[in-house]
């Protein structure tokens, strides 16, 4: 809006600018001629009453000419206001209305043969410019009998048309045509504030909304008239978001059920593996009870080996239960500065296997905020899985840290994780071991996360595989 009132000031300018420019040209044209007239009437008198009725060419001579005449010419400049020239017909000068030289006033000594030709040609009157606007207008003096006599120059300033005039009605143009963008700015202001608003309200009400709860979805509410822009807008975003609710509540029950089909077929699977040694155990003790050979001794030491038996397998399967529990809700953090020698010496002290270590590399310290019991949880699981990588074959597990910032690295020098691996090591249920659940890692990401602790495997054939802990700056 803005752009077209100050693009209306410009062109109305311009169009006045022109239009004055045209007036010009239009009032200088028709007061040339009119003083074209009067001076040519002048000079008619002067010269009749100078030489009488039979004025001639050949009277352009001082011996026949009075020179009362040269004062009558200097009259009709001061009538008419502007300088003149008498010329002879052969182009040569007989007098000026000034007393300056010639040239002083624009006037040559001898006429432009280029004027003389074009008048003799038949143009009435011509006009030469000689710079600044002005110019001079030619034509020739005739007698009663419409003979030429005497070839005139006059010469004509031209001016502007009502100067003050024109910078009066420019100055009230941009009186009011400010007064119109003053208006026009009032007016946007108000339109775009009353876009802006509702706008800035429904953008806060988006913000808000959360469809993927189907509990706390609420369609946006905004009362609007029907040819309302904006109350369009807002009923097709309900309907849009209305398809999205739906379809992330039918995604996030598609996964939860994947992930839940998932989960029982991983947690019967290691839940079998204890049963068959504990039925088979069972039914060995059975049949032996049934044989009658068998001694009341014999029976006693079988029904003990079965029950060490079972005492490890129900170990198994509660550590499955416990780790599967932990993986699905970690308990809640007590979060408080805590050392983080202190965590990792007593990991040490817990883990430590003769040869195989982990050995702690560390040159001072450095309080991180922290639950202790789960942090002391994710290295114990990162060690148990390094000294798992080496086996029963020979290498070392070391954790080292280094300060500002603060990195922990727990590395082992077993045969490393092939490279197709590495991005899977953190997933559920992944393990390149026959024998274990495959969420420790899971947990050892799990924890890390709520700590916002970036975690990254690294692993080469050469040399291990290395996990490295980097607390956030």
């Amino acid at each position: 809006m803005l752009g077209v009132v100050l693009l209306g000031f410009l062109l109305t300018g311009a169009a006045t600018f022109i239009g004055f420019a045209r007036l010009d040209e239009d009032y200088n044209a028709a007061r040339l001629i009119r003083k074209e007239e009067a001076v040519a009437r002048s000079l008619r008198f002067a010269l009749g009453g100078a030489v009488g009725d039979t004025v001639e060419a050949t009277s352009l001579s001082w011996t026949v000419m009075p020179g009362a005449f040269a004062d009558r010419i200097v009259e009709i400049q001061e009538v008419h206001g502007l300088p003149l020239a008498v010329y002879r017909l052969d182009g040569s000068l007989f007098v000026t209305s000034s007393f300056d030289h010639p040239e002083a006033q624009g006037f040559a000594v001898d006429a432009d043969p280029e004027v003389l030709i074009a008048l003799a040609q038949g143009v009435d009157r011509l006009e030469v410019p000689i710079g600044n606007g002005d110019f001079i207008a030619y034509w020739y003096q005739t007698n009663a009998s419409n003979r030429p006599v005497a070839l005139v120059a006059l010469r004509y300033a031209s001016r502007s048309l009502e100067a003050g005039g024109r910078r009066d009605l420019f100055q009230n143009l941009a009186g009011v045509f400010g007064l119109v963008f003053m208006a026009a700015a009032g007016l946007a202001f108000l339109l775009a504030r009353s876009i802006s608003r509702p706008l800035s309200r429904l953008g806060g009400l988006m913000e808000r909304m959360d469809v993927s709860k189907d509990a706390a979805f609420e369609p946006l509410r905004y009362a609007a008239g029907r040819s309302d822009e904006i109350g369009v807008l807002v009923n097709r975003y309900n309907r849009m978001a209305e398809k999205v609710r739906r379809s992330a509540a039918a995604l996030a029950k598609s996964e939860r059920e994947s992930a839940w089909r998932e989960m029982a077929m991983q947690v019967a699977h290691e839940i079998k593996n204890p049963l068959t040694p504990m039925k088979l155990g069972i039914q060995q003790l059975e049949r032996r009870a049934q044989d009658p050979a068998t001694t009341p001794e014999d029976l006693k030491a079988r029904f003990m080996m079965l029950s060490s038996t079972l005492q490890g397998q129900i170990d198994v399967l509660s550590r499955i239960a416990g780790e599967f529990s932990t993986l699905a809700r970690l308990p809640q953090e007590d979060m408080k500065p805590t050392s983080i020698r202190m965590v990792l010496e007593q990991v040490v002290g817990l883990m430590e296997k003769p040869d195989v270590g982990p050995t702690l590399v560390m040159s001072g310290d450095v309080s991180v905020v922290c639950d202790a019991n789960q942090l002391s949880r994710l290295f114990q699981n990162l060690v148990l899985n390094a000294q798992q990588a080496i086996g029963a074959g020979e290498g070392k597990v070391t954790i080292e840290v280094k300060l500002d910032p603060l990195v922990v690295s727990v590395h082992d020098s077993g045969p490393g994780i092939p490279e197709e691996f590495i991005e899977k090591v953190f997933e559920p249920q992944f393990t390149t071991r026959g024998s274990g659940t495959g969420l420790g890692l899971s947990i050892v990401k799990a924890i890390a996360d709520r700590h916002f602790i970036t975690i990254e495997c690294q692993s080469n054939p050469d040399f291990g595989a290395s996990f490295l802990l980097a607390w956030p700056a």
